[in-house]
């Protein structure tokens, strides 16, 4: 038998807020119980997955990386340009 998380449980498993969880319920996988909602771990291994990036890899060789790869346009965010 598989456990079953509290919405708190769940945000630190996934290292989230539990507001996030609580917002974006809809499009999550849960279980709900009335007005009680939980997730199990296979939930829970679905939402990491909804949420997983996977960049395009870059393959080495000795051909250059296509000009479609343009690193030079990645800059920080106007955050970071505040506090830096």
């Amino acid at each position: 038998m598989s456990a079953n998380y509290t919405v708190a449980e769940a945000a630190e498993y996934l290292r989230c807020k539990p507001h996030f969880l609580e917002e974006n319920l809809k499009q999550l996988p849960h279980q709900r119980m009335g007005r009680a909602v939980s997730f199990d771990e296979s939930e829970l291994e679905a939402i990491k997955d909804m949420f997983r990036v996977r960049p395009e890899r870059v393959h080495a060789s000795t051909t250059p990386a296509p000009t479609s790869l343009k690193l030079a346009s990645i800059r920080p965010s106007k955050r970071a340009q505040k506090t830096g």
